[in-house]
């Protein structure tokens, strides 16, 4: 997968932003200088995990004082992911080695809630945008790229673009071009961030930049889209008793976590220094874009200040 840099990720999100679900942001961010204000303002917390907890394949550093925190204060969170590429069960064991042992009960992804809103048995076949060495959580008749009877599917699920790549995706659009077919994406997102100012070309890169005719054929599950938040509202009102008031989503970007939490009605931080941002002043973003979180946070260290 290509690098793609911030500005580019940024602009890429912007050419598609009449796509994006529209929200209502407040006037003013309000930047946060110690953890106690943030808990006069917050009950619970969705909390993104590239960019907040992990940038590529380490934990950031902070991210286990601040679990930490929020278990001490008795601040309840999920983790709201738009991994989709492997079941949940790798991602936990991912978070487990980096010292971070969340239950799976805390973690809601992309993919566990696809399967919640998907019908497998909609279409005869599936073609399948994925590892084909992790097993699908349901059965149902599937061909996994670049298999040629993937090409002949009657529709197609887009899991993760690890296997994918340029030539692949050409001849997946022309073929498109010539018989439109339903697509399901589990992961909207653009790009994700790998460390050192790198983003890696994520599934939302392959559909959602599609010209209208193909996206009209797509639906998407993961932020900023609405499916993946009104799962994680309706948990936290069962299991927490906490209205969408008082819960706070966490994220690096503007056009993911950020967007999609406003327009769910939570509260957004934007965290700066670990994923998206990385490296970046972010007041022109946050100038052309228009997204405006609830509180921004330069970094854990910042929040932790004695």
């Amino acid at each position: 997968m290509l690098a793609l840099e911030t500005q580019k990720a940024f602009d890429a999100y912007e050419s598609i932003r009449h796509r994006l679900p529209s929200a209502s942001f407040p006037k003013n961010a309000t930047t946060l200088s110690h953890v106690e204000i943030l808990f006069e303002h917050v009950d619970g917390f969705f909390l993104d995990a590239f960019g907040v907890l992990n940038v590529g394949t380490g934990a950031i550093e902070g991210a286990k004082k601040f679990i930490e925190t929020l278990h001490k204060a008795k601040k309840p969170f999920f983790i709201l992911s738009n991994s989709a590429s492997m079941p949940k069960a790798y991602l936990l064991a991912f978070f487990h080695s980096v010292g971070l042992p969340f239950d799976a009960s805390q973690v809601i992804t992309s993919r566990e809630v696809l399967w919640r809103v998907f019908d497998p048995h909609s279409k005869p076949s599936w073609g399948v945008i994925a590892q084909q060495e992790q097993a699908l959580e349901q059965t149902f008749s599937h061909a996994f790229a670049p298999d040629e009877a993937f090409w002949n599917s009657d529709a197609f699920l887009f899991l993760g673009s690890v296997s994918w790549n340029e030539t692949l995706q050409k001849r997946w659009i022309e073929s498109l071009h010539v018989k439109a077919k339903p697509i399901w994406i589990a992961n909207p997102d653009i790009t994700a961030p790998r460390g050192e100012g790198i983003y890696s070309k994520e599934p939302g890169f392959y559909t959602l930049l599609s010209d209208d005719a193909l996206f009209e054929q797509m639906s998407f599950v993961g932020k900023p889209f609405n499916t993946i938040f009104e799962y994680a509202l309706q948990r936290a009102h069962q299991e927490w008793g906490i209205s969408k008031e008082r819960i706070l989503m966490v994220g690096d970007t503007l056009h993911t976590d950020i967007l999609g939490g406003c327009a769910a009605g939570v509260k957004t931080m934007l965290l700066e220094d670990y994923g998206f941002f990385a490296h970046q002043n972010v007041d022109p973003f946050i100038d052309q874009s228009g997204i405006i979180p609830h509180f921004r946070l330069k970094n854990y260290e910042t929040l932790f200040h004695s």
